[in-house]
């Protein structure tokens, strides 16, 4: 199986996706201004880190609901 078909199932990509989240709110908590990193860096890293999280929860769950809609035909 193919990364690009694993991609596909919704449950890999909400599992994903948390990990994202968990790891963006880790950095929020960890990475504080000051010392060696800058208030941009720390802001740069949770944003990302959200941006991927909220992306590949969207994803599944479109991709759930395409599984239920074409699952019920």
């Amino acid at each position: 199986m193919t990364l690009k078909e694993r991609l596909k199932q919704p449950s890999l990509l909400m599992k994903i996706g948390l990990v994202f989240l968990i790891l963006a709110n880790l950095s929020h908590r960890f990475l504080r201004p000051g010392g060696s990193f800058g208030e941009g860096f720390a802001d740069g890293v949770f944003g990302t880190l959200m941006g991927l999280a909220i992306g590949c929860l969207l994803v599944s769950v479109r991709l759930r609901v395409q599984q239920k809609i074409s699952g019920e035909r």
